[in-house]
């Protein structure tokens, strides 16, 4: 039991959200950020309307969407948008891999509204971007007093009493170090954020979008949209969690560090619309690093938040009705969570040693293996890239849209073509379109023996060359590139 003054501060520290948030139709704000927001475009971050794909969808789509239309845009269209068979399938999945944030049976107006102020008091607005860590006493304080002002004072009391005898202090204690030391090394300072909002709106908003959704109507056809942030998941990565890492809420898998993000703006994405800004300065792209990850954070904490509201068939008897105090405490949990998340991710790098090969002839050795082990049933590499991925098998992925498996034979490698590029996507595979992670099969390699991961990564980059191809098939008549 905590002294009775240590009660006392934390039932006022509970009262502190709703001073952010409020009770009515206002948002609060400090004397400073009202100042700055004078003096800054006042736009606000729009509140998700857009559908929430919790898992990938079952099945496989049979052809493209229409350009501009991914599915769950036309989904959200139906019965007028395009692309009816493939609404057809997905609107089976809904409440299931499939939530409608919009349908007030599922999230009622008033909880929508209380997200949409705890996202604006925990990271501001566009013009005034932040990432707030809360105060120790406020993460207490909101665990256990879930203040409510429909319930009398005396009632919150002894709640809040019970919650506090109960509370297990070491281990959230533990979590909310950890989210502090992630918000720290991630570079999430007012300062920085908002230096990067500004090339963030310069250079990157017309295709991303305010919040990071990604805007359908640019991209290509039968190609990605622009990348959406907000399920905090991304494709090309170099880190990899440990398995026995304890997950919070999706866990670290399929977060990048710091420099994948600055190499993909540096360098573009080659084969989508993503363009290369190689003429920000190191500091402007540290910056916008920086606000991506804003953006990202934010936009999963509300995303996981509305997520456990609206999938009803999930909750128990146990989960409490997600209004005021409660719903306060659902998305405290997923922000340190998604914080937490980040910083795993940024400690785990993906383990690439140097390229085993001293010149060109050990190079093409090395492709062969790579080719025998991409034909094996242990990498099974062949089952998704058909013919070399020629063939069209369409799969969706965790945006809900629709991607196809790389075509290898024209070595255009969107994560990059470096071979520590390719080794990263096979140790840990690329999370969001389900191409399988194979850092497991370096464990049943023999001591001295090839790493079979480089040796793939070598008959990937041989793949895409003609002359390469050739001198493969002169050192071994069996190899076949064509059917």
């Amino acid at each position: 039991m905590q002294p009775l003054g240590f009660r006392v501060r934390v039932f006022l520290v509970a009262l502190l959200p709703w001073a952010l948030v409020g009770c009515d139709n206002s948002t609060a704000a400090t004397d400073r950020e009202t100042t700055e927001t004078a003096l800054l475009p006042t736009a606000r971050y729009t509140p998700r309307t857009d559908f929430l794909v919790i898992a990938i969808p079952e099945g496989a789509p049979t052809h493209w969407h229409a350009p501009g239309y991914p599915p769950t845009r036309s989904l959200r269209l139906y019965p007028q948008g395009p692309d009816a068979d493939l609404v057809a399938e997905l609107r089976k999945q809904l409440n299931k891999n499939i939530l409608d944030p919009t349908d007030p049976n599922l999230l009622q107006p008033v909880q929508a509204d209380r997200i949409q102020r705890l996202l604006e008091a925990y990271f501001g607005t566009p013009a005034v971007p932040r990432v707030t860590m809360p105060p120790w006493d406020t993460v207490v304080a909101t665990a256990t007093v879930r203040f409510d002002p429909q319930k009398r004072l005396g009632t919150l009391l002894k709640s809040a009493q019970s919650r506090l005898r109960s509370f297990k202090w070491d281990l959230w204690h533990e979590d909310w170090q950890a989210a502090t030391t992630a918000h720290n090394a991630l570079h999430l300072d007012s300062a920085t954020l908002a230096r990067g909002s500004l090339v963030y709106r310069r250079w990157c908003m017309q295709c991303h979008g305010p919040t990071g959704a990604g805007e359908p109507a640019h991209a290509v056809v039968n190609g990605p949209m622009p990348r959406d942030y907000r399920q905090g998941l991304f494709k090309y990565t170099s880190a990899f969690p440990p398995a026995n890492v304890k997950k919070k809420g999706q866990g670290a898998a399929g977060k990048p560090l710091r420099a994948d993000l600055a190499r993909v703006i540096r360098t573009g994405i080659d084969g989508t619309i993503m363009p290369a800004f190689p003429t920000l300065s190191p500091q402007e792209l540290e910056d916008v690093v920086s606000y991506v990850i804003h953006l990202s954070i934010r936009g999963e904490t509300e995303f996981a938040t509305m997520a456990k509201i609206t999938h009803v068939s999930k909750l128990t008897e146990d989960d409490p009705d997600f209004f005021g105090g409660e719903l306060d405490w659902l998305f405290l949990q997923n922000y340190l969570g998604v914080l937490i998340n980040w910083g795993i991710a940024a400690q785990n790098p993906i383990p690439i040693p140097p390229e085993p090969f001293k010149g060109d002839e050990e190079r093409i050795d090395s492709a062969i293996r790579g080719f025998r082990l991409y034909q094996s049933a242990e990498f099974g590499c062949a089952s998704c890239h058909a013919d070399y991925g020629r063939a069209q098998q369409l799969k969706w992925d965790a945006w809900g849209t629709i991607v196809q498996p790389r075509n290898l034979t024209l070595g255009v490698y969107r994560g990059g073509r470096r071979g520590e590029d390719l080794y990263a996507r096979l140790y840990g595979g690329i999370v969001p379109s389900g191409m399988t992670a194979f850092h497991e099969q370096l464990k049943k390699t023999a001591a001295g023996a090839p790493d079979p991961l480089w040796d793939i990564v070598h008959f990937l980059q041989a793949l895409g060359d003609p002359r390469d191809r050739r001198r493969m098939q002169e050192k071994d008549p069996t190899i076949r590139f064509d059917p």
